[in-house]
Protein backbone atom coordinates (compact mmCIF):
# COMPACT_ATOMS: atom_id res chain seq x y z
CA UNK A 1 0.00 0.00 0.00
CA UNK A 2 1.08 3.33 -1.06
CA UNK A 3 1.34 6.05 1.46
CA UNK A 4 1.35 9.35 0.11
CA UNK A 5 3.79 12.32 1.05
CA UNK A 6 2.35 15.02 2.98
CA UNK A 7 3.07 18.90 1.98
CA UNK A 8 5.06 19.74 5.11
CA UNK A 9 4.77 23.34 3.82
CA UNK A 10 2.35 26.33 6.14
CA UNK A 11 1.13 28.25 3.18
CA UNK A 12 -0.43 32.10 4.17
CA UNK A 13 -2.66 33.25 1.33
CA UNK A 14 -3.14 37.02 1.72
CA UNK A 15 -5.42 39.04 -0.83
CA UNK A 16 -4.14 42.58 -1.89
CA UNK A 17 -6.74 43.00 -4.64
CA UNK A 18 -10.50 42.51 -5.09
CA UNK A 19 -12.15 38.99 -3.05
CA UNK A 20 -10.75 35.70 -3.13
CA UNK A 21 -12.04 32.32 -2.91
CA UNK A 22 -9.85 29.52 -0.95
CA UNK A 23 -10.61 26.18 -0.22
CA UNK A 24 -9.07 24.38 2.55
CA UNK A 25 -10.06 21.01 3.02
CA UNK A 26 -13.58 20.48 2.51
CA UNK A 27 -14.09 24.29 3.15
CA UNK A 28 -14.46 26.80 0.81
CA UNK A 29 -13.57 30.69 2.44
CA UNK A 30 -14.22 34.11 0.88
CA UNK A 31 -10.85 36.46 1.94
CA UNK A 32 -11.66 40.11 1.36
CA UNK A 33 -9.34 42.24 0.32
CA UNK A 34 -6.29 42.55 2.81
CA UNK A 35 -8.02 39.71 4.02
CA UNK A 36 -5.28 36.19 5.05
CA UNK A 37 -5.73 32.76 5.68
CA UNK A 38 -2.50 30.73 7.58
CA UNK A 39 -2.83 26.90 5.77
CA UNK A 40 -1.32 24.12 8.47
CA UNK A 41 0.95 21.55 6.83
CA UNK A 42 -1.41 18.25 5.91
CA UNK A 43 -4.66 20.51 4.49
CA UNK A 44 -5.68 20.73 1.49
CA UNK A 45 -5.53 24.24 -0.21
CA UNK A 46 -6.97 25.68 -3.69
CA UNK A 47 -6.94 29.08 -5.01
CA UNK A 48 -9.48 29.67 -7.51
CA UNK A 49 -12.00 32.51 -8.83
CA UNK A 50 -15.63 31.92 -9.67
CA UNK A 51 -16.14 35.62 -9.74
CA UNK A 52 -15.92 37.83 -13.52
CA UNK A 53 -13.18 40.45 -11.12
CA UNK A 54 -10.14 40.00 -10.89
CA UNK A 55 -8.12 39.05 -7.65
CA UNK A 56 -4.52 39.79 -6.60
CA UNK A 57 -2.67 37.32 -3.86
CA UNK A 58 0.41 37.27 -2.12
CA UNK A 59 1.16 33.28 -1.30
CA UNK A 60 3.98 32.86 1.03
CA UNK A 61 4.92 29.44 1.74
CA UNK A 62 7.59 27.79 4.29
CA UNK A 63 9.74 25.54 4.29
CA UNK A 64 10.16 25.02 1.15
CA UNK A 65 9.06 21.90 -1.07
CA UNK A 66 11.97 19.57 -1.66
CA UNK A 67 9.57 17.77 -4.81
CA UNK A 68 9.08 20.28 -6.53
CA UNK A 69 12.85 21.60 -7.12
CA UNK A 70 13.78 20.44 -10.76
CA UNK A 71 15.65 17.51 -10.47
CA UNK A 72 14.31 16.38 -7.51
CA UNK A 73 14.74 12.31 -7.17
CA UNK A 74 11.50 12.00 -5.25
CA UNK A 75 8.02 12.22 -6.81
CA UNK A 76 5.38 14.85 -5.10
CA UNK A 77 1.73 13.34 -5.04
CA UNK A 78 -0.10 15.90 -7.03
CA UNK A 79 -3.31 14.73 -5.12
CA UNK A 80 -2.31 17.01 -2.11
CA UNK A 81 -2.71 20.12 -4.03
CA UNK A 82 -5.31 19.12 -6.99
CA UNK A 83 -8.03 16.64 -5.45
CA UNK A 84 -8.11 14.70 -8.65
CA UNK A 85 -5.87 16.52 -11.05
CA UNK A 86 -4.57 20.34 -12.06
CA UNK A 87 -8.03 20.81 -14.03
CA UNK A 88 -10.74 19.66 -11.52
CA UNK A 89 -12.41 22.71 -10.22
CA UNK A 90 -14.16 23.76 -6.97
CA UNK A 91 -17.91 22.92 -6.63
CA UNK A 92 -18.56 26.46 -6.79
CA UNK A 93 -17.38 25.77 -10.39
CA UNK A 94 -20.02 22.68 -11.36
CA UNK A 95 -20.72 23.15 -14.94
CA UNK A 96 -17.86 25.64 -16.31
CA UNK A 97 -15.93 24.37 -18.86
CA UNK A 98 -12.01 24.90 -18.24
CA UNK A 99 -9.33 26.01 -19.27
CA UNK A 100 -11.44 27.81 -21.65
CA UNK A 101 -11.30 27.69 -25.47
Amino acid sequence: MKTAAAIRAEEFYFVLEGTGRLRVGDETLTVPKYGGVLVGPDQLRQVFNDTDAEVLWLIVGAPEELEFLQGSKSQMDLSLIYPVDPKQLPKELAGVEWPPK
